[in-house]
């Protein structure tokens, strides 16, 4: 992970020092990201709660931060407009379930990642390094712990067919893993919003599809239902309420191993 960070630090000076000698600009902070959210990915950057008919309670608290962009300062006549961002980003995954008038914490899974992203036109590129552990909470009922770490590089392209349709694709790989897995994991997905101006509403679907050798039960597929309120011009960026179908290999790593099938209902809130 230091060596990463440390390529990641020196890549981001020597195109900052190059800024300045092209017809480029840099932004620092900027607000979003170019790669929109896929968030039918089940470990996806998000803010969520899904609620399943077992008396369990799914939670995601992540955030991201973009430290700086870069772009072209003027675009010339039919020139395609483009940027790139780095930054960091971050997230809990959460499982908890009901007991009487209290909810348990069963498992808490975290990441954390340094991130590469850019568009151009309707393409949009992604090149994610990220950490995550897996571990086991005091409200957990009959699971032995395990020690559950990995790293991974992931790389992914999504297209644009319109301002509210996308595909993606990509690949993961495996640095390094506890309990040692195969490398490769490749990915899949989509999703469609259809606004109501009218009613100010956005019906959608996205779905979300992982295979390879590193997931025991592959393929693992996901399924998100629902309306965007408010119809804002970014509709992927609203508050939604959802019913989600997941079946495959659990996400949740201290049950890597198993097989798991859930429906759910939720809610997203923008970040």
């Amino acid at each position: 992970m230091k060596n990463i960070i440390c390529l990641l630090t020196a890549s981001m000076f020597s195109l900052c020092a190059g800024v300045w000698a092209a017809d480029i600009g840099m932004e620092l902070l900027p607000r979003g990201r170019p790669f929109r959210l896929t968030f039918a990915d089940p470990r996806e950057i998000r803010m969520a709660l899904g609620f399943q008919g077992d008396d369990r309670i799914d939670a995601v608290v992540g955030n991201y931060f973009s430290l700086f962009a870069i772009r072209p300062v003027e675009l010339d006549p039919g020139q395609t407009p483009w940027m790139v961002h780095f930054g960091l980003e971050g997230a809990g995954y959460f499982t908890m379930h009901k007991a009487e008038s209290r909810f348990p914490l069963q498992t808490a899974d975290g990441l954390i990642g340094l991130y590469t992203e850019g568009s151009r036109g309707p393409w949009q590129f992604q090149m994610r390094y990220t950490h995550i552990s897996a571990h086991l909470a005091d409200g957990s009922q009959g699971q032995a712990p395990i020690a559950y770490s990995r790293e991974s590089w992931i790389s992914r392209v999504a297209y644009l067919f319109a301002e509210n349709m996308e595909v993606y694709g990509g690949l993961h790989l495996l640095m390094h893993s506890i309990p040692t897995l195969p490398p490769l994991t490749y990915q899949a997905g989509g999703s469609a919003f259809f606004p109501i101006r009218s009613a100010k509403i956005s019906p959608f679907a996205g779905i979300d599809l992982q295979w390879g050798p590193a997931m025991p039960y592959s393929p693992s597929f996901n399924l998100q239902l629902g309306v965007a309120l408010n119809n804002p011009p970014e509709a992927y960026r609203s508050f939604r309420f959802f019913y989600d179908y997941f079946t495959g290999t659990d996400p949740r790593g201290q049950f890597y191993n198993r097989a798991y099938t859930s429906h759910s209902f939720g809610i997203e809130m923008q970040i």
